[in-house]
């Protein structure tokens, strides 16, 4: 009769076992997926070629003081500022309609087209010219909206 079976024996794989598991499983995946393998070795290539392999490489060894860098400059007025001023700049251009936006600027455009062609005239623009000028319907409506926008910078400014 046989013995029972009183202990279990595990199986455990060398070292040099493990290691060439590894290598077929490389090796398969290589042969599967051979033109992205080589498009990545390309890509390696190019970044070693150019030196920004050097590059990156250093700067993931240094990541902490980098980091620590980036976020002691981040914390700084200047920088801190700027990201208020992006901020607000994002509030008002998702507050304007963009109708609104290619409207003045087309008349940005415009205007410096005309301001541009009245430098050739080296005439001088008395009051009376002036007081012509702003009978002028649409030298009239620029400021008209000037002094609105005038107006309301005014008042935010209380």
């Amino acid at each position: 009769m046989a013995e029972p079976i009183s202990k279990i024996r595990r199986v455990e794989k060398t070292e040099d076992e493990v290691k060439q598991e590894k290598m077929a499983a490389i090796k398969d995946q290589i042969v599967t997926e051979d033109a992205a393998f080589l498009e990545a070795l390309e890509l390696v290539k190019a970044l070693h070629d150019s030196g920004a392999l050097d590059m990156i490489t250093s700067a993931l060894k240094a990541k902490e003081d980098i980091a620590t860098t980036f976020l002691n400059e981040a914390r700084k007025e200047p920088a801190t500022n700027a990201i208020n001023n992006l901020m607000i700049s994002g509030k008002l251009l998702t507050d304007t309609k963009p109708e609104q936006t290619e409207k003045l600027l087309e008349g940005l455009a415009n205007a410096q087209a005309k301001a541009n062609e009245s430098l050739k005239d080296d005439t001088t623009l008395g009051l009376f010219g002036l007081a012509k000028a702003m009978k002028d319907p649409d030298v009239n409506r620029a400021l008209r909206y000037g002094l609105a926008f005038l107006k309301g910078v005014g008042q935010e400014l209380k």
